[in-house]
């Protein structure tokens, strides 16, 4: 648990790193984002606890003058830190909004968009830096087996933020296609946010022996690749809803994949009020769907949904 945590804070500059190494570990263990904000107090969010920092390192859950923060030149070098360096090899990341770092963790990143054929083409300055900790448990994915059963390997996961989304599907990664399985799934990860298994710095997170991991491809372009050369029974993806996702995602289902995917919402009525989702459902592209608790449960399932 604090290995997740020292993940996330080890690219801050220094000045934080420090700081951020000094909290008690009681506490490090259950922090979930680091917020850093323009002009604003750095803050620590655990499940149910908002802290701030002191200037002399310790911790309160007050606001008072003396706290540690940030201006526009300290995010340009948070920023700058968390990309390794080399702001021009991360643009193309940083304009779509997050920087993935170590052991599956990732920061959130925006500030004033330079826009090009309407598209953000680059983030000329920062307002907010967003890292969220991430981190693996084995057998989280009990509940969602449980409800959808284990013969079952086509689901669409809904959950709002915080809800265990994506821990989840690195779990059901190693259920389906690890080497405890008696008739393991061959499974692609299309990872375009190298957050699930975090293998832009090596052998990342464990995912399954039996799983293909594309790093940081765009999930349509994965998925058509995943399906023509890797041969899946299961490709798992998160946060789907694009037109090309979707039109990946029934061409594939026409050859026998299966697919387990997340969409970010608080219930399923509410995804599907969205078109993609819905023409995905209507296609049976999924044999069912499982909604989570939310931030207070974690991984939990409130609902199941047979199509």
């Amino acid at each position: 648990m604090m290995k997740d945590y020292l993940n996330a804070i080890s690219l801050l500059p220094e000045k934080y790193k420090v700081v951020l190494n000094g909290l008690p570990e009681e506490v490090a263990v259950k922090v979930k984002e680091i917020r850093f904000r323009n002009g604003e107090p750095v803050t620590v969010n655990t499940q149910n606890e908002i802290y701030y920092i002191r200037k002399d390192g310790t911790l309160t859950v007050s606001f008072c003058l003396d706290l540690l923060a940030t201006d526009e030149k300290d995010l340009q070098e948070i920023v700058f830190c968390l990309s390794r360096r080399s702001l021009h090899t991360y643009q193309d990341m940083i304009a779509k909004g997050f920087i993935p770092l170590r052991g599956g963790c990732k920061a959130g990143v925006v500030g004033r968009a330079v826009m090009k054929n309407g598209s953000v083409y680059s983030v000329s300055s920062f307002n907010s830096v967003n890292i969220r900790v991430s981190r693996s448990f084995y057998g989280c994915s009990s509940d969602v087996i449980n409800r959808v059963g284990a013969e079952c390997s086509s689901f669409l996961i809904v959950g709002s933020p915080l809800s265990g989304k994506t821990t989840v599907l690195r779990d059901l990664s190693r259920f389906y296609s690890g080497k405890e399985r008696l008739n393991p799934l061959k499974t692609a990860i299309i990872d375009e946010r190298d957050e699930i298994a975090s293998r832009s710095f090596g052998e990342g997170i464990d995912v399954g022996v039996h799983t293909d991991v594309l790093t940081l491809y765009p999930k349509a372009i994965g998925t058509e690749i995943a399906v023509r050369t890797l041969s899946p029974d299961i490709v798992i993806l998160d946060e789907i809803g694009s037109d090309e996702e979707v039109r990946a995602m029934l061409s594939a289902v026409n050859t026998g994949v299966n697919f387990i995917a997340t969409a970010h919402g608080s219930s399923l009525e509410e995804v599907l009020r969205r078109p993609n989702i819905k023409r995905l459902v209507n296609a049976r592209a999924f044999e069912k769907a499982v909604v989570l608790c939310g931030k207070n449960a974690p991984c939990k399932v409130k609902e199941l949904v047979v199509f």
